[in-house]
């Protein structure tokens, strides 16, 4: 299974294009989209979705993912494998980082063999004529080690580790979903000893907000804040049938500080 994430968007023929060449090396390659409206050259939420989706997946399944501001440039295409049995190929720019951490990795590899590249090649489009084919060749058996030279550093995004400080949960804005709603990246293990009603508040900067924790949305009225955890197992602030983003004029990566007794 090839699970493909980009920042294309859907109004595009890219997506087309990279698929049609995973097919014609493998027709019998299995194809399921995870998304494809990335904000454009965003490379910290797509290392976050990416992280998210990935809990979903079988094990063995080859995440294609393309989010690759820097195309054409020294960063290199990469191929790499964790010990949990899934691989990842797309560009060494900092997507992998959140997948990568907690997960030993087994192997990791340049792109630098040209036999399993596209014919075509082009500078600007590694997606479809680097990263593609590679995802499909592998789908058919070809060894990790066939790809290319051994690499044994990546690039990393910088991140706030969640943590406690204090009173404070402390941690960052990873992304807005579609609904508008704040999704951190702070675990559920940080609110195990928290019960639903307790008092809570989100802390940006000098703006202070009262939270209502609680399981889901319908929990709290219209225009309400809510803290809950979210399906992937980190905490989600949103409102009721409202874009929290639209309320906030915050950015993702910003810090937030949870207020709790």
């Amino acid at each position: 299974m090839i699970a493909f994430l980009s920042d294309w968007g859907r109004d595009s023929y890219y997506i087309a294009s990279a698929k049609a060449v995973i097919k014609r090396i493998n027709p019998d390659a299995e194809i399921i989209d995870i998304c494809h409206e990335i904000d454009p050259f965003d490379i910290r939420q797509g290392a976050y979705i990416l992280q998210r989706a990935v809990k979903d997946f079988p094990t063995g399944t080859i995440f294609l993912s393309v989010v690759d501001p820097s195309v054409g440039t020294s960063r290199k295409p990469i191929i790499l494998q964790t010990k949990d049995g899934n691989t990842f190929i797309g560009p060494d720019n900092g997507l992998f980082t959140f997948v990568i951490i907690g997960n030993e990795l087994s192997d990791m590899r340049e792109l630098d063999n040209p036999e399993f590249f596209n014919d075509k090649n082009s500078v600007s489009f590694h997606g479809r004529d680097i990263f593609a084919p590679v995802a499909a060749h592998f789908s058919k058996g070809v060894k990790i080690s066939e790809f290319g030279s051994r690499f044994l550093t990546y690039e990393s995004i910088s991140f706030k580790q969640p943590h406690r400080d204090g009173k404070y949960i402390v941690g960052e804005i990873a992304f807005f979903d579609h609904f508008g709603n704040m999704e951190t990246n702070i675990p559920n293990s940080f609110f195990e000893n928290i019960e639903f009603g307790d008092p809570m508040y989100l802390v940006l900067g000098k703006r202070k907000y009262e939270l209502i924790y609680d399981r889901t949305y319908y929990d709290v009225r219209s225009n309400e804040l809510l803290a809950h955890i979210d399906g992937s197992g980190f905490l989600e602030i949103a409102t009721n049938k409202s874009s929290l983003k639209n309320l906030l004029n915050v950015k993702e990566g910003e810090i937030i500080r949870i207020e709790t007794n």
